[in-house]
């Protein structure tokens, strides 16, 4: 499934800014934290979906069996039929942890998850709880800057609405 070509590459740009070393982001409490927080973590957070993901061309692992990836630094991430689960899943210096609830697939050489939404925990260059109302990720195999994208809308720990995507400031090129 491929969502837009500039989707992917959205993702890489983002990726830019932030990934290279997060130390000291911060608390994840605007746009732009929210924006440095997903720059950071984008790339090995595609390839952690990667890792979990049912793969369309397999039937068998559209069933819900749990298939359960190691994080590039430490946790873990379990994929079971509908739902993420993220437990201090480590990527670039970042702890992620709670779950996501929404829809994810491979297919031949991508991957892409829709309407991911659920509450995360972060720790470590970012920080704070967010409420994830709607995130997207689409990647190319292997994953990398210019073929990954991302979107996401959540609230923060006060409730305010938070947005951002991987083609640079504001909330991306769809109305939320």
């Amino acid at each position: 499934m491929r969502l837009v070509s500039g989707f992917v590459l959205v993702v890489a740009l983002a990726l830019g800014g932030v990934a290279c070393g997060s130390d000291g982001g911060g608390s994840v409490n605007s746009n732009a934290a929210l924006q440095g927080l997903m720059q950071t973590i984008a790339l090995d957070f595609a390839q952690v979906l990667a890792d979990v993901a049912p793969s369309f061309d397999t039937l068998s692992a559209k069933g819900g069996g749990g298939n359960t990836a190691q994080c590039p630094e430490g946790g873990n991430a379990t994929w079971d039929g509908g739902s993420l689960g993220l437990s201090a899943c480590q990527m670039r210096g970042i702890a992620v942890s709670g779950n996501l609830t929404g829809f994810l697939d491979s297919y031949g050489d991508s991957v892409s998850a829709l309407m991911m939404r659920g509450l995360i925990t972060a720790s470590g260059g970012f920080s704070g709880e967010v409420n994830i109302t709607d995130l997207t990720v689409s990647a190319q195999l292997p994953i990398a800057d210019a073929t990954t994208f991302w979107q996401i809308t959540a609230t923060d720990s006060d409730g305010e609405m938070l947005c951002a995507w991987s083609g640079g400031s504001g909330c991306g090129p769809s109305d939320f």
